[in-house]
């Protein structure tokens, strides 16, 4: 009798034992294995770099893997869209402004995966999380990498004029400018010019927003290029191009403006962040590097980017959010854009790069004042379809061919029918 009783206390103690071993099992096991598609193109070392920086989140996740597919971006956007016409689309991909643009409608908006979005989006800077928000006021995206505009300039040239340009550059204007390079040019015998700008739009707007213009309306629902700080603005650069302080051979020519600043001919340069690496390589003979540019109504960069994405139909949307939220947070996202050197859209870090950081610094922190506003319009699909006729039309104000308010109003009337 007593041992019958033992032997069923026995098998009770092993069922009990058994279910919970099972219990723990199902536990562990919940989460089901998953393979992620994640699209990725390349600007340099950018796959290799997001695969480390993501290694400590594959180990903490050993049922997620990736199936990185890296496409050339001449093919990228293209491959997306297939992928999403034949009910496939990737998981998670990497994307531009001008992909977000096109493809805005495809996103999986991420309110509904990510509880605290709210207090997540507030680390951003603004400029960089308008390009992530869609009509209806979603964040479809997370800000990965910013590109934007800014003063790259000779300090050899300043300092043989006697002219700390770091200091002077914390707060000079438009117009402090004009008379300190001025005495720059006097200064260095083989340098002709103050300022090289790109001969585009988007770098002619870095002058634009900061005389406090725009291109559209508030609302981004129509053309408002003949607003005053514009008008403003086009007369400023006709007037450095008058003066030769701008050289014509750039917008009027066909001269590259960073070539004209490597060779010492230019005492600033208005480019993009990615011209760091560039003259990093290129320029032996002078020293340079990136201060604030000149404040005029406001101080504004033009923001631009790299996102991290999902898309609506996906195949594992939860698994494919966690991935993105991990990839894009602090920690992460500071090895990340470290280690390909391009700057963060997060407005709560400051890197740390193996060389040039005060100059990623310079950029990052004109980013961090930049209005949303310039966002907005540099993700218009209208802004697109006219950028080019804005250039002509500069074109033609520089030439003397036109006053800037018929240029000006000649825009708002082009572009009036994309808006419809």
């Amino acid at each position: 009798m007593k041992k019958g009783i033992v032997l069923i206390v026995l098998a009770l103690m092993i069922s009990v034992g058994l279910f919970a071993g099972a219990k723990q099992e199902a536990a562990a096991g919940a989460k089901k294995p998953v393979t992620l598609t994640v699209l990725w193109f390349d600007d340099g070392n950018e796959s290799e770099v997001f695969l480390a920086t993501m290694q400590d989140y594959l180990a903490a996740n050993p049922h997620v893997k990736l199936d990185l597919q890296i496409v050339a971006y001449s093919d990228y956007e293209q491959k997306i869209k297939l992928m999403i016409a034949g009910g496939n689309p990737p998981d998670v991909a990497r994307v531009t402004t001008n992909n977000v643009s096109s493809l805005i409608d495809s996103f999986l908006p991420l309110q509904d995966y990510v509880p605290n979005l709210n207090d997540l989006t507030k680390n951003y800077n603004p400029s960089s999380l308008a390009f992530a928000i869609n009509k209806q006021k979603q964040v479809i995206a997370f800000p990965t990498e910013a590109t934007a505009n800014g003063m790259l300039v000779n300090k050899t040239a300043f300092r043989n004029a006697g002219i700390d340009v770091d200091e002077v550059s914390k707060t000079w204007t438009w117009a402090s400018w004009e008379e300190i390079v001025k005495k720059v040019i006097a200064a260095n015998p083989a340098m002709k010019y103050g300022l090289a700008v790109d001969f585009t739009p988007h770098r002619f707007s870095t002058i634009m927003y900061e005389f406090g213009g725009h291109f559209m309306n508030s609302t981004q629902t129509g053309m408002d290029f003949s607003n005053q700080g514009t008008i403003n603005a086009i007369k400023f650069f006709k007037d450095m191009h008058d003066k030769d302080l701008i050289p014509k051979s750039v917008w009027l020519g066909s001269e590259n403006p960073a070539e004209l600043f490597q060779a010492g001919l230019v005492a600033g340069h208005i480019g993009g962040s990615w011209n760091i690496l560039t003259y990093n390589n290129n320029v032996k003979n002078f020293e340079w590097g990136a201060v604030n540019t000149p404040k005029g109504t406001i101080s504004s960069s033009v923001p631009g980017g790299k996102f991290i994405a999902s898309f609506k139909g996906c195949a594992n949307p939860e698994e494919a959010v966690a991935l993105m939220l991990a990839f894009s947070d602090k920690a992460h996202n500071e090895r990340y854009v470290r280690e390909t050197f391009n700057l963060t859209s997060r407005s709560d870090l400051n890197v740390t790069y193996s060389s040039n950081t005060k100059d990623f610094q310079s950029f990052a922190d004109q980013l961090k004042v930049t209005p949303a506003f310039t966002a907005n319009e540099w993700n218009s699909p209208a802004l697109a379809g006219i950028s080019t006729y804005i250039r002509e039309q500069l074109v033609e104000v520089l030439r003397g061919r036109i006053t800037a308010e018929a240029a000006a109003k000649n825009v708002d009337e082009r572009g009036a029918p994309l808006f419809k």
